[in-house]
């Protein structure tokens, strides 16, 4: 990961160098070392130098959590269609992704900017001399978090990856690909000291820091990932009970605004930004300009009759080109698309929307069919649509399955990649997908790229890519 890593003092620098950058790197300096000790010297510096690796998770450019992620893994899926015919976005959209592809090396390259922070942190924090013990767990779970989020999209994207809990460039680069079910012990491990060592209060406003909640909220998606039904129920299920600090907006279009109780952890724009990467990322700022990404007649028609998420959620545009009148649909979640001061959205990583799906579904593979469509019911509820409770109390638990996960696509969709994992991980991408052309198997997993491995030699691609 030789490329990757050549650009760590880029992806520090905005972390650390919020303290003092003068005596951060001294020329010639490791990469090991540049994360200053000066950054943790304090528990006050410690937060601040934990804060910027949210801020890494987003880029200039849209891509990480700040549009680009859920963009193109929906594109990969049948949820987006990439109006833009260049080849970098094209190639997601027809599942014909090179290894040269430069929004799969971005993201790819942002995931473990993130980790390499977190890994840099978790060590700085350890040798601190002038942090509190209780300081030091603190920020030590928060950096584990991180790297555990990071970890999941990786490991969920690319299959097998390199793994790695050090920040040392020597070390790093020559990391051979890990197995998916030791990085998953990895990313259990991490949440498991988040959840006990974060603290159920938010550091600051807006909940853009994880805490204890956070940390159980992603557990539960990681064991509903790994089919630990029990698991994924129980951490949801201490999610779903905190009824002070977490409620569903019953407004559709206040669910994503910076003021929603329905937020577990958001990330903020980076820079004194008002809206959401993901406001202009999906919506244009001139009313006559096509979306770049639009939702699919597949994705529109999948809509149930009299479902609220169709009218609050998708946005409607009929743009005139050369005389012929044609009719967009485009994600609408992020209304806000221009503005500084006072934050109106921030990107939601985590809600409780899906809380009751992840439990719903782990419900119904535990056969507890009463218990998993009340939790569906809520959702649908919220929806403005029948309950099933009323229109088919004796559902299958096939059907009831099916219910869900068509639940979670109109529930989730243009959201972190969740349709794309949904189908590989409940094996149905290629029953789902096989009618686009460029469609096979190997297209489930991204290309590694292809200059990771030219400068890591012990990196061997997926199958499937050259």
């Amino acid at each position: 990961m030789k490329f990757a890593l050549t650009y760590i003092i880029a992806a520090l620098l905005p972390v650390f160098c919020l303290i003092g950058c003068k005596k951060f790197v001294q020329v010639g300096d490791p990469i090991d070392q540049v994360a200053s000790s000066e950054a943790f010297s304090t528990d006050a510096n410690a937060a601040t130098a934990i804060r910027g690796i949210y801020s890494k998770m987003t880029s200039a450019i849209g891509l990480g959590f700040a549009g680009g992620l859920q963009a193109l893994m929906d594109a990969s899926a049948d949820g987006l269609k990439i109006q833009a015919s260049t080849n970098i976005y094209w190639e997601f959209y027809t599942n014909a992704i090179t290894s040269a592809n430069d929004n799969n090396k971005t993201l790819w390259n942002y995931f473990y900017y993130a980790i390499y922070s977190a890994n840099a942190a978790i060590e700085n924090i350890n040798a601190s001399t002038g942090m509190t013990d209780a300081g030091k767990r603190l920020y030590t779970a928060e950096a584990r978090f991180l790297r555990a989020l990071n970890y999941f999209y990786l490991v969920n994207t690319w299959g097998d990856v390199p793994l790695t809990t050090s920040s040392n460039y020597d070390y790093n680069n020559h990391l051979f690909r890990t197995a998916r079910a030791d990085v998953y012990e990895l990313i259990k491990s991490d949440l498991l000291y988040a959840q006990a060592n974060l603290g159920p209060a938010y550091q600051g406003a807006y909940r853009i820091r994880a805490n204890s909640y956070a940390a159980t909220a992603l557990l539960a998606k990681v064991y509903l990932y790994l089919q630990e039904w029990d698991n994924a129920a129980q951490q949801a299920t201490l999610v779903l009970n905190n009824t002070t600090d977490y409620a569903l907006e019953t407004d559709l279009t206040k669910t994503f605004l910076i003021t929603s109780k329905e937020a577990i952890l958001r990330i903020e724009q980076p820079g004194n930004n008002a809206y959401a990467g993901d406001g202009p990322f999906f919506t244009p700022t001139a009313a006559t300009t096509v979306p770049p990404y639009t939702i699919t007649d597949t994705l529109y028609k999948t809509f149930e009759t009299g479902d609220k998420r169709k009218t609050s959620w998708v946005r409607t545009a009929t743009i005139t080109t050369g005389g012929v009148a044609t009719t967009y649909y485009s994600p609408y979640k992020y209304r806000v698309i221009t503005g500084t001061g006072t934050p109106l959205e921030s990107h939601m990583v985590l809600r409780l929307g899906e809380m009751y799906l992840i439990r719903a579904e782990a419900r119904a593979q535990g056969k507890q069919l009463t218990d998993a469509i009340t939790d569906l019911d809520k959702v649908r509820s919220r929806a403005g649509l029948p309950l099933i409770a009323t229109t088919n109390p004796g559902i299958s638990q096939d059907n009831l399955l099916a219910a869900i996960a068509h639940e979670r696509w109109v529930e989730l969709f243009s959201e972190n990649g969740d349709r794309w994992l949904d189908l590989k991980r409940t094996d149905k991408a290629n029953s789902t997908l096989q009618y686009k052309p460029n469609w096979q198997t190997d297209a489930q997993l991204f290309p590694i790229p292809s200059l990771d491995i030219q400068y890591n030699k012990n990196l061997e691609q997926n199958h499937g890519y050259q």
